[in-house]
């Protein structure tokens, strides 16, 4: 997989990798890289305004679940060690949509990892659900290079 262009990304965080996700092995484990993707979902969200209410959703009303990772491990993050998340929306579908994101060591600019995360969005009854225009429209507004595919 090539990587994009981490300039065509207008989302980015950092946060320093702590005591307790590196392993025996003194590397970041390669199960906290899904939290660090997480978190660059979530913050993403919240630049739009949004908050998450005490039941997990955002204050939009969107109630969306993980239903598909990838990662590709590149090169390993040390204790204490600055990295950089990159997040954007590569694509929106009627009811999901992906995540395509990059982390970097801050220090070096080496890419450490890339991955994709899809969305699924979920009504009362736990059923896939159409997403909103309102928030296709909002990604659609912010993201340079977006692929909209709907019926």
């Amino acid at each position: 997989m090539e990587l994009p262009v981490k300039f065509d990304f207008k989302h980015m965080i950092s946060l320093r990798v702590r005591t307790f996700e590196v392993d025996s092995q003194g590397i970041v484990h390669n199960a906290v890289y899904l939290q660090y993707l997480e978190i660059g979902r979530v913050e993403y969200r919240r630049q739009f305004g949004y908050i998450i209410n005490e039941n997990g959703i955002f204050n939009d009303g969107i109630k969306v679940v993980v239903v598909n990772n990838t990662l590709n491990y590149r090169s390993p993050a040390y204790l204490d060690d600055l990295l950089n998340i990159y997040t954007r929306v590569k694509w929106i579908k009627n009811s999901s949509f992906c995540f395509e994101h990059i982390i970097e060591n801050a220090g070096n600019n080496v890419v450490l990892c890339d991955g994709t995360g899809i969305l699924v969005n979920l009504n009362d009854k736990n059923l896939r659900e159409p997403l909103a225009d309102k928030f296709v429209n909002e990604i659609n507004s912010f993201e340079k290079k977006l692929e909209i595919i709907r019926n």
